[in-house]
């Protein structure tokens, strides 16, 4: 599953009179190769998937790629150019397509390589005559290192777009009639990777997608190095912060005392799992405070990874021992409602979006900020245009909202300082009688339930 103006652009782009090169990068979860799948379709085409090989064998595969896919009898010991030439050259007059997934592979074993796209595409072939699609689901290397490589032929390339993770409000559109408390469980495990949407219904709950995936695993086993990027040498010390952090321990003074870990070290394994799009640094604002003191926590970004960290990971001897069902009543069915704590507030900012972008709002948003406070008491804040400020706390497990949660918002509203009188309180669950009965009343109280959340 993918989105559809992702593959129109590409579409968009290869209807052009014109020759052209674009870039399509992305994570595989994300849809990739369904985009390009489906832009191949009914189009003449060549596709070739690099490897990480000599350049010498490189060529070999791919001058045999074209043979088994065109008949054309070209020499594996011809340059690029004649190669793809003669392809262009030498079928019909429709627009041709060629593809260069994992591209990364062909530029890291020849830097030149783009300069023999290049001449044939805008020095060799006729206007209107082909298209090049270089794919990637490097994500770093594309924007860290693609553009140093290939130089000044950069500006060559007529558009770069980027497969982006679902928000959760995307991930609604897709199932709009699945319960909030499910969606909201969903997304936490699987996140925006919209390949895996492909799998699920409005009917899927929480529980019969963890014991599916057990299932699996129990079948293909599990290799949790698999998870992390291949550059990575030493899986040891990542897999440790890796659980520490699955399990909240996100500053780093106290992942320093966790891991025993050099704090120098752990700062550079830290930003590379930053780099590789795994963890993410959380930075909130103290809102109201005049120092502006920054507090700053780590968080596993991927929740693909964060769950398995979290629940597998640690008990995976017990999972070939229990089996999924049992496994799951023994070490989720009870934890799953504090682990889904962290994922509800993103669900509730998307809310806030979606109400301003409906103007449904009284007033215009300037920003929705994070909001770090020891006690968990706050989970973000709404910065409104000239300043005013609400302070919000997200509850997802049952039973329901109580008023001793509002209580504890407005200890935490003067304890932090925040100038404000406005509290928002979302619950998945709904509210305690006592709750309701003051939110009605009470001037700058607002209580929003899960089912009445909407996000499209």
């Amino acid at each position: 599953m993918y989105r559809d103006q992702d593959l129109q652009y590409l579409q968009d782009i290869f209807d052009r009179s014109s020759n052209d090169i674009a870039v399509l990068y992305g994570s595989r979860d994300v849809g990739l190769s369904e985009v390009v799948s489906d832009l191949i379709k009914d189009k003449e085409c060549l596709y070739y998937r690099a490897s990480a090989v000599s350049e010498s064998l490189q060529k070999e595969l791919f001058a045999q790629e074209l043979y088994d896919q065109t008949k054309s009898p070209i020499l594996p010991n011809d340059d690029y150019e004649k190669i793809i030439g003669s392809y262009i050259g030498n079928h019909s007059d429709h627009k041709k397509l060629i593809v260069f997934d994992d591209f990364q592979y062909l530029i890291r074993g020849n830097p030149t390589f783009v300069n023999f796209l290049s001449s044939l595409l805008f020095e060799k072939s006729r206007p209107g005559s082909v298209m090049y699609l270089l794919v990637s689901d490097d994500v770093k290397w594309v924007e860290k290192d693609m553009i140093r490589m290939i130089g000044r032929k950069s500006s060559e390339i007529s558009g770069v777009i980027k497969l982006n993770a679902f928000t959760p409000a995307e991930f609604r559109q897709c199932f709009p009639a699945m319960p909030i408390a499910d969606a909201i469980g969903i997304y936490s495990i699987i996140g925006g990777k919209s390949a895996y949407y492909n799998a699920i219904t409005d009917d899927t709950t929480v529980r019969s997608l963890i014991t599916k995936q057990f299932e699996k695993l129990l079948v293909s086993g599990f290799d949790t190095n698999k998870l992390l990027p291949q550059e990575i040498r030493e899986p040891l010390l990542y897999n440790t912060i890796l659980v520490y952090l699955a399990a909240g321990v996100g500053k780093l003074n106290d992942l320093h005392e966790k891991t025993a870990i050099d704090r120098a070290k752990l700062s550079v394994y830290l930003k590379t799992l930053i780099e590789n799009d795994i963890v993410e640094k959380v930075t909130s604002a103290k809102v109201g405070d005049p120092a502006n003191t920054l507090k700053a926590f780590y968080r596993i970004k991927d929740t693909t990874i964060r769950f398995y960290y979290r629940f597998v990971f640690p008990h995976y001897s017990s999972l070939k021992i229990l089996g999924a069902e049992r496994f799951y009543r023994k070490y989720i069915e009870h934890e799953i409602f504090g682990y889904l704590e962290d994922i509800y507030p993103l669900f509730c900012r998307e809310q806030i979006k979606w109400l301003q972008k409906e103007n449904r709002l009284n007033f215009k948003v300037s920003a929705i900020e994070e909001y770090y406070d020891k006690n968990k008491a706050i989970d973000f804040v709404i910065v409104a245009a000239g300043g005013n400020v609400i302070a919000c706390k997200c509850r997802y497990a049952a039973p329901h909202m109580s008023y001793n949660a509002y209580e504890e918002a407005k200890a935490a509203v003067r304890r932090n300082k925040i100038p404000c009188d406005n509290i928002w309180l979302f619950s998945a669950s709904g509210f305690d009688q006592k709750l309701s009965m003051f939110g009605s009343v009470t001037p700058g109280v607002k209580l929003i339930e899960g089912e009445q959340q909407r996000l499209h």
